[in-house]
This record gives C-alpha cells, sequence and structure tokens, in this order.
C-alpha cells in the first residue's frame, strides 16, 4: 500500500512544468495554417524549455511574439522572419513598439509597472501579427501585407508609452525623495561647519543661534516643495533621470543637493536682511524672529524667489556704485 501511494507521486517532469493549456483558438483551429503545421516542431520545443505565459504564432507568416517568465522575471520574445514584406508604417510601428520594450526592459528590473507595460506591449504586437496573419491569409502572393487596424494598435502603443513615462516618473521620484531625505545630513554637516566658522568671528556669536534656525528653515522649506510637487502631480523630473539613461545614483544626488540648496538660500537671505542690503523693516522681539524663520523657509520652499533676491541686490549694489571718472585727455 505505501508502495503505491508513493508511485504516485512521481515529481514532474520538465516537459510537464512548461506545458501550456489549450487556448479556445487553438480549439477551434484558428491558427492551422501552412506555417502552423511547418513549425510545430520547433514551436513545442520552444515551450518545453521556457515559461510560456502567453503567445502567439503566424499561421500563415513566419512570425510569433512570447511572453516568458525567466528568473523571476518577464520577457518578450519577438520573431520576424526576413522573408516577410511589411508596408512601412507597420514597420515604424513594430520599430516603436521594441524599442519601447528594450526601455523598459532596461529601466524596470522587476515589479509590477514592468509587467504592466510588457503586457500591453505584448498586446499590441500580438495585434500587428494577428492583423498581418488574418490578411496574409487573402492578400495577393508577392505584395506586403497589410495592416489594417493599424490607426488602432498605434493608439495602443501610446497608451502604454504614456504609462510607461508615468511609471518611470513614480520611480524617479521616490529615488529623488531618498536623495531629499539624505541631504538632512548634509545639512547637518554644513551647521557643523558653519557653527565652528563663527566661533572664530566674536561680533558674531549672538547671532550664530539665527544662522544655524536659517540654515534649518531653508532646508525645511526646500523639502516642503518637493512634498507639495509630489502630492500636487507638478513634480517632473527630467527624462535623463527617469528613464534608464542615467542610474539611481545622479539622481539620489540630486536629490540631496535640494535641501542644501534651500538651507544655503535660507541663511543667505539672512545675511543679506541683517546686512540692510534688502530693504525690509524687521519687527522686534519675538516677532522679528519668526519673521526671519518664515524668510528663510519662504527662501527654500521656492528657488525663483530666492534667486530674484539676489538678482535685486545686485542691481541696488551696482546702482549704487558711483561711475568712475574719466581721466582728462
Amino acid at each position: 500500500m505505501q508502495d503505491l501511494f508513493e508511485a504516485t507521486l512521481d515529481p514532474p517532469t520538465a516537459e510537464r512544468r512548461f506545458r501550456r493549456p489549450t487556448t479556445l483558438g487553438d480549439a477551434f483551429g484558428v491558427g492551422t495554417g501552412p506555417q502552423a503545421e511547418r513549425a510545430a516542431t520547433l514551436v513545442r520545443a520552444f515551450e518545453t524549455e521556457h515559461d510560456v505565459l502567453e503567445r502567439y504564432y503566424g499561421s500563415w507568416i513566419a512570425v510569433a511574439v512570447a511572453l516568458v517568465r525567466e528568473d523571476g522575471r518577464e520577457r518578450l520574445e519577438i520573431a520576424c522572419a526576413p522573408d516577410v514584406r511589411l508596408e512601412q508604417s507597420v514597420e515604424e510601428l513594430l520599430f516603436r513598439a521594441y524599442g519601447l520594450y528594450r526601455q523598459v526592459d532596461l529601466t524596470f528590473e522587476a515589479g509590477r509597472d514592468r509587467a504592466l507595460c510588457l503586457r500591453m506591449l505584448y498586446g499590441v504586437i500580438s495585434g500587428i501579427f494577428k492583423e498581418l496573419d488574418r490578411n496574409a491569409a487573402t492578400h495577393a502572393e508577392g505584395q506586403p501585407v497589410e495592416c489594417a487596424r493599424i490607426e488602432y494598435l498605434d493608439a495602443a502603443l501610446k497608451r502604454a508609452e504614456g504609462y510607461f513615462q508615468r511609471a518611470a516618473q513614480r520611480r524617479a521620484q521616490l529615488r529623488y525623495l531618498a536623495g531629499v531625505i539624505g541631504g538632512l545630513t548634509v545639512i547637518a554637516g554644513v551647521g557643523c561647519l558653519l557653527s565652528l566658522g563663527l566661533t572664530q568671528l566674536p561680533a558674531l556669536q549672538e547671532d550664530s543661534g539665527m544662522y544655524l534656525v536659517s540654515l534649518i528653515a531653508g532646508g525645511l522649506g526646500a523639502i516642503l516643495s518637493v512634498l507639495y510637487g509630489m502630492t500636487s502631480g507638478n513634480l517632473r523630473l527630467h527624462t535623463l533621470f527617469a528613464n534608464a539613461e542615467s542610474g539611481p545614483g545622479p539622481l539620489v544626488a540630486a536629490g540631496a543637493l535640494r535641501p542644501l540648496l534651500g538651507a544655503l538660500s535660507g541663511t543667505v537671505v539672512y545675511v543679506l536682511l541683517q546686512s540692510g542690503l534688502v530693504p525690509l523693516k524687521v519687527p522686534d522681539g519675538a516677532a522679528g524672529t519668526h519673521f526671519f524663520i518664515a524668510i528663510a523657509i519662504l527662501a527654500g520652499f521656492s528657488e525663483r524667489w530666492a534667486r530674484g533676491v539676489l538678482a535685486g541686490t545686485e542691481e541696488r549694489i551696482q546702482g549704487s556704485t558711483p561711475p568712475k571718472a574719466q581721466a582728462p585727455r
């Protein structure tokens, strides 16, 4: 009895593991053209060696596309024989789809975004091959195979491109945010250096606390700006950072520089206010302290406003400088 029970637990073979269930098209004999009969043995070998999730094999022309899983990652396998004559518009559409697939493959190593992008691309490429296969059954021999629904497939590819851009932006924004949080460490280091520098200036000992407060307030304003941009959808990173053209290092570094820039802007604006170069009336007492903190937060929050303050100060300094007297001839 024990031997009989053990005999029913044979380990699954490789062929059983990768065997694909019969589709409705197979059951009704949709893909039973001459090409399907010619390549049946090779197709069976391909499906035995690969974990095929979805596939379409041309039955009248030598085209094929398959969505397979390998080492836990999904990828596309695309084949089109050299003797298959296609219209230029169809070739361009296939080239765009394959180019987008290469970008997806390099940008997303795994995860939901990669899976959705590949399934959308599989739908576009398999739709092209289905239309070509259907038209090849009735078209005149020697003529390019037409694709009757190319406008619909082009719209589907544009939707896939749009989703890829949004997914790449989401990934880039998360990495950028990680760099922003890491930039707080940089601000702490700058604060330590600033404290050491202020110890060498006895005249500024009383204001040393405000220097550090302005530095921190400017950094917080920069972080607030990034969070506002992410929640409102206005934070758009450059394509160079979002796609596979750049690794995570430059993107994280750019994020770390954002709070540092805000911290330095807050400190510089505080110095300009204290020096009198910016003609603003500062309240006395606690209101004055809150005024400086608010100005530093604003300088870190808005880079454009901080640049405007610096540009206006430069113009006032240039305007107050008397012109040089010309030497007598």
